[in-house]
């Protein structure tokens, strides 16, 4: 049981913390509220108009929801790493959202002078109100994201399918490669160490704190080969080849050893050619990696 409940909290969950996403969602939750107010509320505003009292009600919530979902993580971005966003975290975030909307609903009373409800009284109240519709809320996002990213890996798989075996991706960027005799030279922070091999033979780089694991292949068989530096470093050496992209805060991969890819809500897991492990392709980078295979971005 308890084995289940931490899987279940430690889910992966997509989450966007960006400003045009969460102002949309700000929008609808001060919508929202004013609906619910307004139909299901009482009709004592002591002087006030009900419906103005209720947009500066609204108002507040917008401002209270965007403070929690924007400002917040944009302030303390290593608490909010959407890559690691879990069930459990997104639960605490509407706890918390509802936590700023409370008080914003009592600063927008006790300015008014509004009644006498207690702190955890709104608290409650707000919980109440607002739980359901902020997870539905998530949940719609979640879906439409993954909808999106599914039909987008279903286009790029067609893509790769109508490639002849052991054929290289051909990307946009792939028509201006380099010839893949040419030698890539990847240093360490020190220059000590290096690592020269030739575009094809690269698969992927992965930064793991202040070193990366290369994986290359020598004779058909995966290789790796640690060097101290960072992924920003990499990718600025690798620049001239168009054929290596970004794809995570954490990876960069040779898109012409792409051979499958899968979507899911947070972005594409891909399956590389000779690679074992699946390579993911994060939210703040599925635009660009679908530039690169011309797959046009959704029309709504």
């Amino acid at each position: 049981m308890l084995r289940s409940i931490l899987q279940f909290l430690n889910r992966p969950v997509a989450e966007d913390f960006g400003f045009a996403n969460q102002f949309r969602q700000s929008l609808f939750s001060g919508v929202y509220v004013f609906a619910f107010v307004y139909l299901f509320g009482g009709g004592h505003t002591d002087g006030w108009s009900r419906a103005g009292l209720l947009t500066l009600f609204g108002f507040g919530c917008v401002l209270s929801t965007l403070t929690a979902n924007w400002l917040v993580p944009f302030l303390f971005p290593t608490l909010y790493d959407e890559d690691r966003w879990t069930v459990g975290r997104q639960i605490i975030q509407v706890l918390f959202v509802l936590f700023c909307v409370s008080l914003g609903n009592l600063a927008v009373m006790r300015l008014l002078k509004l009644g006498h409800t207690t702190f955890w009284e709104m608290y409650l109240s707000v919980t109440l109100i607002g739980f359901f519709p902020i997870s539905v809320g998530v949940f719609i996002n979640e879906q439409r994201r993954l909808k999106r990213n599914l039909a987008h890996a279903q286009l790029l798989n067609q893509q790769l399918a109508r490639l002849p075996v052991d054929s290289p991706v051909m990307t946009p960027a792939a028509s201006k490669s380099v010839p893949e005799s040419m030698s890539i030279v990847l240093h360490s922070e020190n220059g000590r160490d290096k690592l020269s091999l030739t575009p094809d033979q690269l698969r992927y780089v992965e930064s793991v704190g202040n070193y990366v694991n290369v994986y290359w292949l020598h004779t058909g068989v995966l290789q790796k080969t640690v060097l101290r530096s960072t992924l920003k470093e990499i990718d600025a050496t690798l620049a001239s080849y168009p054929d290596f992209l970004r794809c995570h805060r954490a990876f960069l991969v040779n898109l012409r050893a792409v051979s499958h890819a899968d979507g899911n809500a947070r972005g594409y897991q891909l399956t590389l050619t000779d690679v074992p492990n699946y390579i993911p392709v994060s939210r703040s980078f599925v635009d660009t990696f679908d530039a690169q295979f011309d797959i046009s971005a959704p029309s709504h």
